[in-house]
């Protein structure tokens, strides 16, 4: 029993640790392609781009289902919920748990590798049926990294282009720091729910 045990919190240990990387994100929406920089902590993330000459980093804190979106510049931040129309037009996971969420149909359709790490991969399909109960309308191919706990590669079909998605490379350890995940001093906050400022 005590070996199980060891042997159950071991694996769980290499899964926290293997969660914990920096990347780059590749992501491409409408035809315009950004490189998103990613640091993973388990159930929490952080990506920073560039917007127009604008630097801007996002924070998805998952257990809170808080998510912030950092401007430096202006020392300002907008909190939202992970679900709002904010989270989604700058994370594409948000949209794939958004529409996940709304009760589309997830299948997994196999296993692939992507850049040389085993994922499962998954179709989300619509939730409007055909005449045979059937959901046909793919709306995201995802492959998903059971090793990082996040998915390496997505195409969104919802637009009607292959060129829709994103895909995750240059996957290195990273021992994370709370300041990455943490509204810097100074900043004010502005609630999307209500656009107050909060400090």
């Amino acid at each position: 029993m005590k070996k199980s045990m060891l042997f159950i919190a071991t694996c769980l240990l290499a899964l926290s640790l293997s969660a914990q990387f920096s990347a780059t994100m590749v992501y491409t929406m409408s035809g315009k392609t950004v490189n998103f920089k990613i640091f993973s902590d388990v159930n929490r993330y952080r990506y920073e781009f560039n917007e127009n000459g604008q630097e801007v980093a996002v924070i998805s804190q998952n257990e809170t289902g808080d998510f912030y979106m950092l401007m430096p510049q202006q020392k300002m931040a907008i909190k939202a919920k992970a679900n709002s129309q904010m989270s989604m037009s700058t994370d594409p996971l948000k949209q794939y748990e958004h529409f996940a969420g709304e009760g589309a149909t997830e299948v997994i359709i196999g296993e692939e590798s992507i850049n040389g790490h085993p994922c499962v991969k998954k179709e989300l399909r619509n939730i409007q049926k055909n005449e045979f109960g059937e959901s046909n309308q793919h709306l995201f191919t995802v492959w998903y990294s059971e090793e990082f706990n996040f998915p390496l590669k997505m195409v969104n079909h919802i637009d009607g282009t292959s060129s829709s998605g994103m895909e995750v490379k240059d996957i290195k350890a990273w021992t994370p720091d709370e300041a990455s995940f943490s509204i810097p001093e100074g900043f004010t906050i502005m609630d999307q729910a209500m656009m107050m400022p909060e400090r």
